[in-house]
């Protein structure tokens, strides 16, 4: 068949089939040397049909070819692969729209108070982890509850503050994260965790109130609101946890993020 009614038997367009063959995905029977037509044999239709089904689920055009030769376990794990990609995806476009209804209804790019104030120093009792943007706070909050979990083992109070630490991303989007939580003297029983000083000094913060999901927004607006005021940024983020995700609404939550400086 030539390309133009394999195209409409197929429901692909010409430009589609074109590309396809450019990319080796889908080359046709035969093509003429002296016109350059393509023509397409009828057993080709399946593949066809099934390209065009696995590009409107958002497969990308580098995995489709794998898919169409595999069966089986290989042909679910590459599924498996692919679902999970799109589930990440379609949850940053979730917080991305979250985040987007927040500033429309605050009619504000930077809807926050900001400050400085002077940041006492905190002795504390640190996990770390290496994670990535995605599973930041789930594992954030893995490993605070971990921290928690070991203090109470051990029969010391938990203080103030119960804090995450995020480091900048590296060029792989790998982040580490320390989770900690206050502890006062005399400081004995916790055998799976740092204790550590966190220095004191000037910060940039704000109050974020509402899902973590959105916390983006804070960190935008401090390093805006920072850089705007000539204070550059002198340790990693921290986010201040004033209540607990498993006794208030989301809504409810209240996170104060608070940029370390130097002042100028």
């Amino acid at each position: 068949m030539p390309i133009g009614r394999f195209s409409k038997s197929c429901r692909l367009s010409i430009k589609a089939l074109r590309h396809y063959d450019e990319q080796e995905l889908l080359k046709p029977a035969y093509v003429d040397p002296e016109t350059g037509f393509r023509y397409y044999a009828r057993n080709q239709a399946r593949d066809a049909v099934m390209i065009g089904m696995l590009r409107s689920l958002g497969i990308p055009v580098a995995t489709i070819g794998t898919l169409l030769q595999s069966k089986g376990e290989q042909l679910r794990d590459l599924l498996a692969h692919e679902r999970d990609r799109i589930a990440s995806e379609l949850a940053k476009r979730q917080q991305a729209l979250h985040s987007i209804e927040r500033i429309a209804r605050e009619g504000d790019l930077t809807p926050y108070d900001i400050a400085i104030r002077d940041e006492p120093a905190y002795t504390v009792v640190k996990k770390s982890c290496t994670t990535t943007s995605e599973r930041m706070i789930g594992d954030g909050a893995a490993l605070i509850y971990a921290v928690i979990g070991e203090l109470q083992v051990a029969g010391l109070p938990l203080l103030d503050p119960v804090m995450c630490i995020n480091e900048d991303p590296d060029g792989e989007d790998r982040i580490v994260v320390h989770a900690c939580v206050g502890i006062g003297a005399p400081y004995r029983g916790c055998n799976q965790a740092e204790i550590v000083e966190i220095p004191g000094g000037p910060v940039v913060w704000l109050t974020h109130h509402g899902a973590y999901e959105e916390l983006g927004l804070a960190y935008h607006a401090l390093f805006a609101w920072a850089q705007e005021h000539g204070h550059e940024q002198a340790a990693a983020m921290r986010e201040i946890y004033r209540n607990d995700p498993a006794e208030v609404s989301v809504d409810e939550l209240i996170t104060e993020v608070i940029l370390p400086i130097q002042l100028q």
